[in-house]
């Protein structure tokens, strides 16, 4: 039988062969990471950037989308998905400007640009039917070298690894 590590090992570069190409992660801001100014998530003719005047847009081409209308409250302003699911914009001086008010649950969470020009946070699973059978089978195939992490992702798809194999 192999170990839950290695298992979990597995489980994650079985999943990542899902996906298209190297670059997957252009559309795609993880925890505490930043979008800083200048900076854009991207797929295809859709960029999400974090403009230098503090304004957060969405562009499909040159057309605007949408917006968090923050332009012109800070300074060096950056884009950040906090480890309590909030998405927020903060200036150069750490003042938060703009919010999802999202931030209810700890965990590690994931903004993606999808490919249907939809801004979604995805994150940690709060409820499942826990009815896997002991002893189920996972067929994996695995080839390449992916690094580990908390989550998978796919463009439109999030797995989520649990490693609490606790006995009640």
């Amino acid at each position: 039988m192999a170990s839950p590590s290695l298992l979990k090992t597995f489980l994650i570069l079985s999943a990542t062969l899902a996906l298209a190409t190297p670059s997957f992660a252009d559309n795609i801001l993880y925890t505490d990471e930043r979008l800083n100014p200048g900076q854009s998530l991207t797929y295809g003719t859709y960029f999400l950037i974090m403009q230098k005047d503090c304004n957060l847009v969405l562009y499909e081409m040159s057309q605007t989308i949408w917006s968090t209308k923050s332009n012109g409250k800070g300074q060096n302003c950056y884009l950040t998905i906090q480890r309590d699911g909030n998405l927020v914009i903060y200036t150069g001086s750490n003042v938060p400007i703009w919010a999802t008010d999202t931030g209810k649950y700890k965990g590690d969470f994931v903004l993606v640009l999808q490919k249907d020009r939809n801004l979604v946070i995805y994150g940690p699973a709060y409820w499942h039917t826990g009815t896997l059978t002991a002893g189920s089978t996972l067929n994996l195939s695995i080839a390449g070298n992916y690094s580990t992490g908390p989550y998978v992702v796919n463009r439109d798809h999030n797995i989520s690894m649990v490693t609490d194999h606790s006995e009640k």
